[in-house]
C-alpha cells in the first residue's frame, strides 16, 4: 500500500500541470483557480481509492478519465439564474432600476470591474511566493518583520520578492 501511495504522489507531481492544461483546454473560459478545483477534487478521490487498497493498473489513465468525468459533471451543475428583478440589499435598487438610472455610473462600475479583473489576473502572473508576501503586506497589513518571523525568511527576500511582484504587476496593468 505505501508502495502505491509513493507511485500516486511521484504521478501527481509529474502530471499535475497536465490535469490542469487539459481541463482548460476541454472548458473555454475557465480560471485557473477552477481548473485546479477540479483536478483537486479528482486526487482527492482517487488517492483515497488509494488508501482504501482498490489498486488502481494505470494511474495516469485513470486520473485523465476521472478529469474527464469531473469536467462533465462540471457542464452539467446548474448555474445561477440572474435576475434582473433581484434587489440590492444595500440600496433596496433592483438591478433593471440601476440599470434605468440615469444618474447612476454604469460605465465607471463597468470599468472599475473589468479592472478587478485584470488585476486578478496579473496577481495570478506572480510566483506563489510572490503573490503572498504582496497579499501579505498590501491586503492583510503584515509588517515585513512579523512576516520574516512568521515565515523564517529574511527580510531583504521578503522586500526582494515585493519588490519583483510589484514590478510584474504594474507592467501587467500597463500592458492590458
Amino acid at each position: 500500500m505505501q508502495e502505491q501511495k509513493n507511485e500516486f504522489t511521484d504521478v501527481f507531481r509529474q502530471e499535475q500541470h497536465k490535469l490542469i492544461r487539459y481541463v482548460q483546454s476541454r472548458v473555454s473560459n475557465i480560471s485557473e483557480m477552477d481548473a485546479e478545483d477540479i483536478v483537486a477534487d479528482v486526487v482527492f478521490n482517487v488517492y483515497n481509492r488509494v488508501l482504501a487498497d482498490q489498486p488502481v493498473e494505470n494511474l495516469i489513465a485513470y486520473l485523465y478519465q476521472a478529469v474527464k468525468n469531473k469536467i462533465k459533471d462540471y457542464f452539467r451543475r446548474p448555474k445561477p439564474v440572474l435576475s434582473l428583478d433581484e434587489v440590492d440589499k444595500t440600496t433596496g435598487i433592483s438591478k433593471a432600476e440601476r440599470l434605468l438610472d440615469e444618474n447612476g455610473n454604469v460605465e465607471a462600475e463597468l470599468e472599475q470591474k473589468e479592472f478587478i479583473l485584470k488585476f486578478k489576473a496579473a496577481l495570478l502572473q506572480l510566483e506563489p511566493k510572490q503573490r503572498a508576501v504582496w497579499v501579505a503586506t498590501e491586503l492583510d497589513d503584515y509588517t515585513f518583520k512579523e512576516l520574516a518571523e512568521k515565515w523564517n525568511e529574511p527580510i531583504g527576500t521578503l522586500l526582494s520578492r515585493k519588490s519583483r511582484a510589484a514590478k510584474v504587476l504594474r507592467k501587467a496593468l500597463s500592458d492590458k
